[in-house]
């Protein structure tokens, strides 16, 4: 072969090698941030249903704790 297209082969085979290494490294940031993103939304949905128990524990103490519709005690019908 001649010396310019062996030096052709060798860079595209340091390119490709450098290539591959980024690529994996690319890749195990991608599994590392889907981990993070899958327990951030399990989280987020053990939070979103306390909320939602907080908010029904809520709303029926609300209307329990409601005081009935009466007129208030200044308000008399002379």
């Amino acid at each position: 072969m001649s010396s310019a297209l062996e030096e052709r082969v060798t860079r595209l085979e340091e390119d490709n090698y450098f290539l591959r290494r980024r690529l994996e490294e690319l890749n195990s940031a991608m599994v590392f941030q889907q981990k993070q993103i899958d327990a951030l939304e399990s989280c987020l949905a053990r939070v979103s249903q306390l909320v939602r128990q907080l908010r029904d524990a809520q709303s029926s103490q609300a209307s329990a704790d409601l005081p009935a519709n009466d007129p208030p005690p200044h308000y008399n019908s002379w």
